[in-house]
């Protein structure tokens, strides 16, 4: 791969572009087989599938299809051949829409929903159930989890038509998703988690309920690196209202110092509580994307 490609205008053209990179992707779940399916994934039962596994003595009403008549006419004994399942993963996409999300020269939320397509492509790929949801303080657009090729293309879709609106709350969005969501599995929440609630009771309600939780926090380089002119009057965009005193070189200094202080706490919070963690910037290129998901363990390549 070449350094500092950066990402195509739209998740069509990033998945035209990367597809045969992508192909080589596979989703990292730490909790395999969850449901038996159609996914390539070994589960951790037995059950009838392509891949042997062992043998176990026939019990009366199993079925005969499985029998041994080779270890029969040795041993004259009734074995039953077993096999790994396989079983599929569903993937849960939750893309944060509210209105912070708008923000940067290059939009957290542009960038985001690019994010979503690649998770969409790679699972789908590898036969999971991918499905997203969109959110703010409230759950917007859902779209659960199936798969197959139409999928991905409702997956698209809906992220094309996406838009940032209203104030995020982790807490409402997630017990709501918990409470009508019919599967668990793998969850990627693509945010940049400035949440006004308590986001560490957030994640941990989402692990409770049986899933798989992922952070992928996704910021805009000028939150990093402020470049704002002195008497510069901030607002706020979850809001829409004016955010205290005007800009300083001050207050730049303890907006820098609250900013690494915050990012550090969610950080650490996500590694105590076994959440992969990645944090992002919308200038990222793909290139550089990849690498941190595969070093974050969240990506493996096949």
């Amino acid at each position: 791969m070449t350094a500092h490609n950066t990402l195509p205008a739209s998740s069509r053209e990033l998945l035209q572009k990367y597809a045969r990179t992508l192909d080589r992707m596979e989703l990292q779940s730490r909790a395999p087989g969850s449901s038996p399916g159609m996914g390539r994934r070994p589960g951790t039962t037995t059950g009838y599938s392509v891949e042997f596994a062992d043998y176990r003595k026939y019990n009366y009403g199993d079925d005969i299809r499985y029998i041994d008549w080779n270890i029969y006419a040795r041993l004259r004994k009734l074995f039953l051949r077993q096999f790994k399942a396989e079983a599929e993963v569903a993937v849960h996409l939750l893309l944060d829409t509210s209105n912070s999300m708008s923000y940067g020269s290059s939009p957290k939320l542009h960038f985001a929903k690019k994010l979503a397509a690649m998770f969409s492509y790679v699972g789908l790929s590898k036969q999971d159930r991918v499905g997203l949801t969109t959110f703010s303080d409230h759950l917007h657009a859902i779209l659960p989890p199936k798969r197959g090729r139409q999928q991905l293309s409702h997956l698209l879709a809906l992220l094309e038509k996406s838009s940032s609106s209203g104030a995020s709350d982790f807490g409402q969005a997630f017990k709501t998703y918990t409470a009508r969501s019919t599967s668990r599995g793998m969850l990627v929440v693509l945010s940049d988690c400035f949440c006004s609630d308590n986001y560490r009771e957030a994640f941990r309600c989402l692990a409770f309920s049986g899933f798989e939780v992922i952070v992928v926090r996704v910021l805009a380089p000028e939150e990093l690196l402020p470049e704002l002119e002195e008497g510069t009057e901030l607002r706020d965009l979850e809001h829409n209202h004016l955010r205290g005193p005007v800009v300083n070189e001050e207050l730049v200094a303890r907006y820098q110092k609250r900013m690494r202080k915050y990012s550090d706490e969610l950080s650490a919070f996500c590694m105590r509580e076994g959440f992969p963690y990645v944090e992002t910037t919308s200038s990222l290129s793909f290139d550089e994307i990849m690498i941190r998901l595969l070093e974050a363990g969240i990506w493996i390549k096949k």
